[in-house]
């Protein structure tokens, strides 16, 4: 991942946080320096406003990617926690930040039978938010971490086999992207919104973000990077025109989480 934008800002708060170890390391190896400078009131104080400063640029990153991604749609998603009975499930309203996976099947490439292997053209599904009252909801009662103003939901596979040199699409599965929360496509029109949303993203017109640095569009990044970059298309006869076809095919019933 290492063109990848969500993973490589660097976080103002970082340095608050690493202050505040200073001070407390100071204190535990030398306690009367420590209680002198009043290390501990100053380490939690730089702690304090650390969270701070991190909540206002997370929140300034809500803002910047309902800005971004709104215009793509709405899509209303069930979250729960399993195996609690204090927090009952809720449906949200959210925008999709989709990036694609693609690096990890580049650098598994060259390890894989090239006659025996499955093509996961893999996708991350981050879940902005609608409101900031949504936000501070999902934060207090079911995952605090949020990434640049959206918290990972989902994984995506749509996935070819190759057995023997023959070439068939398995289909498309939907992961929770962890064991907790749970998240579940709450009805048919999310499912649908779902569907059109990943054909369209290999659809040459489209222009949706990759999440990438070096090639910033979803569909140039996954037509350079691995369609042409690995002769995908030459050796296998999947480009993408066909990834878009085949994900058109599948039912609907396919875009709720397995």
């Amino acid at each position: 991942m290492k063109y990848l934008k969500k993973f490589n800002e660097e976080l103002r708060s970082q340095t608050y946080k690493s202050a505040a170890r200073k001070l407390k390391q100071i204190l535990k190896e030398k306690p009367t320096l420590g209680k002198a400078i009043g290390a501990e009131e100053r380490a939690n104080k730089l702690e304090l406003y650390s969270k701070d400063v991190q909540e206002k640029k997370d929140i300034e990153n809500w803002k910047k990617e309902v800005e971004e991604f709104s215009k793509y749609g709405e899509f209303n998603i069930e979250m729960s926690i399993p195996g609690t009975k204090s927090i009952k499930p809720k449906v949200y309203s959210f925008y999709l930040d989709i990036v694609t996976e693609i690096e990890q099947m580049i650098d598994s490439w060259d390890d894989e039978d090239p006659d025996n292997r499955e093509l996961t053209f893999g996708f991350c599904v981050g879940l902005i938010p609608k409101t900031i009252e949504d936000r501070e909801e999902i934060k207090m009662n079911f995952n605090s971490e949020f990434w640049n103003g959206h918290t990972w939901g989902l994984w995506i596979y749509p996935t070819y086999k190759v057995l023997n040199s023959e070439v068939t699409f398995k289909g498309l599965t939907i992961y929770d992207y962890d064991s907790s929360p749970n998240h579940q496509i709450a009805d048919r029109k999310t499912a649908v919104a779902l569907k059109r949303l990943l054909v369209n993203i290999f659809d040459p017109t489209f222009d949706y973000p990759s999440g990438y640095k070096d090639i910033t569009n979803m569909y140039d990044k996954i037509e350079q990077s691995a369609i042409q970059g690995l002769e995908i298309s030459a050796t296998y006869g999947i480009d993408m025109g066909r990834i878009q076809e085949d994900i058109q095919k599948l039912p609907i019933m396919d875009f709720y989480k397995q």
